[in-house]
């Protein structure tokens, strides 16, 4: 069964009542351990930019999963289509994923491990657990370690900051992870597109589509969503910017059209 080797949590009681109040609130209302980084719109964008892909995925795995935010708006935005797995080196914030899976009732499509990105084994026993895998998601921490002031808490300084070998892990684990032809899905400050491109061309990741994320329209680019294929070598489409917010500095109708999560 897809869930067999499923994390050890304390599992609760869930009333279809709940759930469904539960999934109307979201991504409000997920629990996240004290002093673990908050998720924030990169995290939705991301999901949704997954999630409106023309491309059937029945098998996906979430790196540096967190409270689990990317791969449950995922499965929400495509009605539960497929299950997948969310990955995190932190025991507390995969024990808040597995009990924010209960909550919505996404427990039998979604499975939080514990594992290091670096580890080889762990990663071939996961694609053998998962296998296949079409498509991997990640919000990789792409802050630079000396650019910027790190936050206080070392989960937070975890969540956001890295290094020069951040990007070049990431993508290895999604290469190792993916069917030849599986989707790569991330998304990165816009700043660090070049960092990103050359981490994917090394990982025998053709980039296939370009996206940047923009907080209002006369903004510089804030985010870039990057579609990637193992094994690749289609023509990259770059689609239309997208401002999160109007004039009025509430969400675009765009923003809403491409994530209604963010309403």
């Amino acid at each position: 069964p897809f869930l067999k080797a499923r994390l050890a949590v304390h599992r609760i009681a869930v009333s279809s009542e709940a759930v469904t109040a539960a999934r109307r609130a979201f991504p409000s209302g997920l629990e996240q351990p004290e002093g673990s980084f908050r998720f924030s719109t990169d995290a939705l964008l991301l999901a949704a930019f997954a999630a409106n892909a023309p491309y059937v995925t029945d098998r996906f795995v979430d790196l540096g999963t967190g409270c689990g935010v990317v791969g449950f708006a995922y499965l929400l935005l495509t009605r539960n289509n497929g299950t997948g797995f969310g990955i995190d080196c932190d025991s507390g914030l995969i024990d808040a994923a597995a009990l924010n899976a209960e909550k919505l009732g996404l427990s039998e499509r979604f499975a939080p491990r514990v594992g290091e990105l670096a580890d080889s084994g762990f990663l071939r026993a996961l694609r053998e657990e998962a296998a296949p895998v079409d498509l991997v998601m990640a919000n990789p921490p792409w802050r630079l370690l000396g650019c910027g002031r790190p936050p206080g808490a070392e989960a937070r300084r975890r969540a956001l900051f890295g290094d020069a070998a951040t990007f070049p892990l990431f993508a290895s684990a999604a290469s190792a992870l993916l069917e030849r032809g599986g989707r790569f899905a991330c998304v990165i400050g816009a700043s660090r597109l070049p960092d990103m491109l050359s981490a994917l061309s090394a990982a025998r990741l053709g980039i296939t589509m370009l996206r940047f994320i923009h907080k209002s329209a006369d903004a510089p680019a804030t985010f870039a969503l990057i579609e990637s294929r193992k094994d690749s070598r289609a023509a990259m489409t770059v689609a239309a910017p997208l401002a999160l917010y109007g004039p009025d500095r509430v969400a675009s109708p765009e923003s809403l059209e491409f994530c209604p999560l963010l309403g």
